[in-house]
């Protein structure tokens, strides 16, 4: 029986039993630590009456000539008589005035232990629809133990608070034989911080169950000598030539700074899914291992591993879900808009991507990968917050809608935003706001304001951008740059900048920042080595090379790229090494890379394309040879996996 963890809901109520003076320290029959449960039940009270779940209260009501009582030949004192203080909730107990209360062992002749015998509670509790009872309170072995035994043969779930529980304990073991006892009949047990939001777990548990449950089989079996796990794409989505290095910081950061918490500890042992002796092996868990990758913003194909992890076996095997979701989608990402900017080399481009983004880090992220691709700036501000990466906004349709006149909202705007002056022009006529525009201007002008841009977002934009373009040069508004949005991407900007449209930049979104076209990489992270031998998947259609690879890359003489070699880390080869150590037992070997440098770079491998992979659509694949060493490693490692033959 492991410590469940319930979600409050319609049906559910709270059942406190006999928490009464004569129960607490100093009462006539006071049970051990009975004045330790009142702060924890004001807990308990105090998220069911925010939740707006009943709370019921069971209380002994005996009447003086109580059979129970000792001067009436039974085995307890005077206790809990009715109308007396000792029957009491105490004081500090914040009971609310919702709460029912429901008076038991109310007959001289009769005792009553559970909240059920002798009371209405079981139709009370029908008639408000309770299904699932919360049940604490005084007296585990005697009232709470029976209380709890007849809610279950009426068929209600029932949840011992087990942290707002104490027994009477006549004998030393009472308390826990009841609870035993409650347990084999199904109860379940919680505990208050059940009920609470829990810990945020850290970024260890940012992973699958079965990267967790595979670690403990390495403890089991003292598997922790050193693997090599790498990161590659198998093939290339539709239409892609190449791919683009983006993410490797986030990576880096995540394995510095990887720790197991006290809250991830306390959730595996009590999920129910490991053994105490693995949970207590990951207190002080540190990332010790060594990583090597190409740089961000470098041009990549299938199967060139771009990050290389070598460390112990279980540390390895952990990080392999958070290495994948981070480079996974900023390449994705990154790829994408660099097929955007070789679409309209040398234009504005601007994501807009984080309203439609599947999470706000996926927005964040896509910001930070189109930047390195070769962006101008976005729209979403995290990101000019913690990169600098340069922010862009104009206006949406609803500030025009909000304002009477729209040319009093192009005006009110442009007074609140002098230094950033774009007007959005398609919320009624595109055309006639044009005209308004070239109005306004000479207005704005006497203030010192000039105007930037002018942006449209929808019907025919490359129609749309010919006529404003005519209305604002004939208005003398040459300078006013023209932007285009609107579910964009980078076969609308190409055909775009066929027809030579004058307009003068994009923002991108949702196509972008979800890739539209290719959501998603056929990317794996694979175990290479382990324990200095080299390893080999040889799944159909997802075998692996074995051992620890390198790149080499060559170049023509105008330093176009003309083709690769994957090779083993350790072969001498012709051509420029892509992969390099980034990170020594867990430490960066160098401070963090700018935003700028990546930026840098990309650009000089895009440069460095040949002229078909810098086209959108490709005829050829880029050649990506295999040494023959490494060739023959894989053949070798086939062979002594080969069955026997057996005779015919």
């Amino acid at each position: 029986m492991t410590v469940s963890q319930p979600r409050l809901a319609p049906g559910d109520a709270l059942l406190m039993v006999d928490v009464q003076n004569d129960f607490l320290p100093g009462g006539h029959l006071a049970v051990s630590e009975g004045d330790a449960v009142i702060p924890i039940l004001n807990r308990y009270l105090d998220y069911f009456s925010r939740k707006g779940l009943p709370i019921l209260a069971t209380r002994d009501w005996h009447p003086a000539n109580h059979c129970s009582f000792k001067n009436q030949g039974g085995p307890w004192p005077e206790h809990c008589v009715a109308q007396t203080s000792g029957a009491e909730f105490p004081a500090a107990l914040n009971l609310p005035e919702s709460a029912q209360i429901i008076s038991k062992a109310t007959h001289p002749d009769q005792d009553a232990y559970s909240g059920f015998q002798g009371t209405d509670l079981d139709s009370l509790l029908k008639s408000r629809e309770i299904r699932q009872l919360f049940i604490g309170g005084l007296a585990t072995d005697y009232c709470v133990l029976n209380t709890v035994k007849d809610a279950l043969k009426l068929g209600y779930t029932v949840y011992l608070l087990q942290d707002a529980v104490r027994a009477v304990n006549l004998s030393p073991d009472d308390g826990k034989k009841a609870l035993q006892e409650m347990k084999d009949l199904d109860c379940r047990l919680c505990n208050i911080n059940d009920l609470q939001p829990r810990a945020t777990p850290s970024a260890a548990l940012y992973t699958d169950l079965y990267q967790l449950t595979m670690m403990q089989g390495y403890f089991d079996q003292n598997m922790n000598d050193p693997a090599v796990f790498e990161f590659y794409v198998r093939e290339l989505p539709p239409g892609r030539g190449f791919l683009l290095n983006a993410g490797l910081e986030q990576v880096l950061d995540y394995l510095e700074d990887l720790r197991v918490a006290s809250q991830d500890l306390e959730w595996m042992r009590d999920c129910g899914f490991f053994s105490k002796n693995f949970v207590d092996s990951l207190k002080g868990f540190r990332f010790t291992g060594d990583v090597h990758a190409m740089p961000e913003g470098t041009v990549f194909f299938p199967n060139e591993p771009i990050l290389r992890v070598t460390a112990p076996l279980p540390q390895a095997q952990l990080v392999e879900t958070r290495i994948i979701n981070l480079l996974q989608f900023q390449v994705m990402i990154a790829s994408k808009a660099a097929r955007i900017v070789l679409a309209a080399p040398g234009k504005t481009f601007m994501d807009f991507g984080l309203r439609r983004s599947h999470s706000i880090e996926a927005g964040l992220f896509a910001a930070r990968a189109s930047y390195i691709a070769g962006f101008t700036g976005t729209a979403t501000i995290p990101a000019g917050a913690l990169w600098d990466i340069p922010l862009f906004g104009t206006m949406a349709h609803s500030f025009i809608l909000a304002h009477d006149d729209e040319t009093q909202a192009f005006e009110n705007f442009a007074r609140s935003h002098p230094e950033n002056v774009v007007f959005l022009l398609d919320t009624y006529d595109t055309e006639n706001a044009a005209h308004k525009v070239v109005d306004l201007a000479p207005r704005l002008k006497k203030e010192g304001i000039n105007i930037r841009g002018v942006r449209l977002d929808s019907g025919d934009l490359q129609n749309h951008a010919r006529k404003v373009r005519k209305i604002l040069n004939a208005g003398g508004l040459d300078e006013v740059k023209i932007f285009a949005s609107g579910d964009l991407d980078e076969n609308k900007v190409r055909d775009f900048e066929s027809c030579k449209t004058p307009i003068d930049g994009y923002g991108i979104g949702t196509r972008l920042a979800t890739s539209a076209d290719a959501p998603m990489l056929n990317c794996a992270y694979k175990l290479q080595e382990y324990a200095g031998r080299p390893r080999r998947k040889r799944s159909e259609g997802k075998s692996t090379l074995p051992g620890c690879k390198q790149v080499y890359r060559n170049f023509s003489a105008d330093h176009k790229m003309t083709g690769d070699t994957l090779a083993l880390d350790k072969e001498d080869m012709v051509g420029e090494p892509l992969i390099e150590a980034v990170m020594r037992q867990g430490k960066r070997c160098r401070p963090a890379v700018s935003l700028g440098e990546i930026r840098e770079r990309t650009a000089q491998e895009l440069n460095r394309l040949p002229e078909p992979l810098r086209s959108l659509q490709q005829d050829s694949p880029y050649p990506v040879e295999i040494s023959n060493t490494l060739k023959k490693l894989a053949e070798s490692l086939d062979r002594n996996l080969e069955p026997p033959q057996t005779k015919s």
